[in-house]
C-alpha cells in the first residue's frame, strides 16, 4: 500500500487532518474517496455511461467494472480537486468546472475500513476513442445507463456494450457485461453504485440534484 499523504474526514464530510495512507488504514481512520461517473444523453435522448475495468496490480477488485475514475483525496486537496485530478489521470481528459457536477456524499464502512465517499458526474460525452490508459485501467466500456442500472439492481442478467482494451487500443469490441463484473464488491459498495445511478438518472432527467438518494432507506 502506498504511503502517500491522504486527507481524513469526519462523519459529516469535513476534513479533519491528514496521514500516511498505510497508517490511516492501519489506525481505522475515515479516509476520503472520490468517484467520478460519466453519463450523458445522445442526440436521440438515450442515456449512455462510461465504465472502467480495474487493472492495478494488487487491487482487491482487479478485473471489476467501476466508475471511470476514482481514488483517494490527497492531503490539502478538496474533493472537487481530487475528482478533476483523478479523471485526468485515469481517463486522460481534463474537465472544465462546468463539466463536473457534485452528486452527493455517503459514508462507507466494511471489513474494518472506514471512508467518506464523494460522488461526481462528468456530464460531457466521452467517446471510447479519446480515453487514455494507465496501469490502473485495463479497458473502458460504454453501455446504456438504463441497461447498467437494470444489471446492478438485479433486473437483468446480461447487457451489451462496446469496449476499448489496453492491449488493443485501436479496436473497439462488443462486450457482454454480467453480474460477475461486480461480484468482488461488498454490499455497501454495491449500494453506493446503485445510489450513484439513481442520482445520475435524476440529474439527467431534471437537471437537479436529489440529496435524499444518499440517505433513503433501501430494501
Amino acid at each position: 500500500m502506498s504511503d502517500e499523504l491522504i486527507a481524513l474526514f469526519n462523519g459529516q464530510g469535513q476534513p479533519i487532518g491528514s496521514k500516511g495512507r498505510a497508517a490511516a488504514y492501519g489506525d481505522g481512520d475515515r479516509v476520503g474517496l472520490v468517484f467520478v461517473w460519466a453519463a450523458w444523453r445522445t442526440s436521440s435522448g438515450v442515456a449512455r455511461t462510461l465504465l472502467q475495468t480495474r487493472s492495478r496490480p494488487g487491487d482487491p477488485y482487479l478485473g471489476s467494472l467501476d466508475a471511470p475514475a476514482g481514488g483517494h483525496i490527497r492531503a490539502g486537496e478538496t474533493p472537487a480537486a481530487a475528482a478533476h485530478r483523478e479523471f485526468a489521470e485515469e481517463v486522460g481528459i481534463a474537465l472544465t468546472p462546468a463539466e463536473l457536477v457534485f452528486l452527493g456524499q455517503q459514508p462507507l464502512q466494511y471489513t474494518g475500513r472506514t471512508a467518506m465517499q464523494f460522488f461526481y458526474l462528468c456530464t460531457r460525452p466521452v467517446s471510447l476513442g479519446e480515453t487514455a490508459f494507465n496501469e490502473e485501467v485495463g479497458a473502458f466500456v460504454e453501455v446504456g445507463l438504463d441497461d447498467f442500472d437494470s444489471l446492478v439492481c438485479g433486473r437483468t442478467a446480461s447487457i451489451q456494450g462496446q469496449a476499448r482494451y489496453k492491449d488493443a487500443p485501436d479496436e473497439t469490441r462488443p462486450r457482454e457485461v454480467t453480474p460477475a463484473a461486480f461480484a468482488a464488491y461488498s454490499a455497501p459498495i454495491i449500494d453506493a453504485i446503485r445510489r450513484s445511478l439513481g442520482a445520475i438518472r435524476a440529474y439527467l432527467d431534471t437537471g437537479q440534484l436529489d440529496e435524499a438518494i444518499w440517505t433513503r432507506p433501501t430494501g
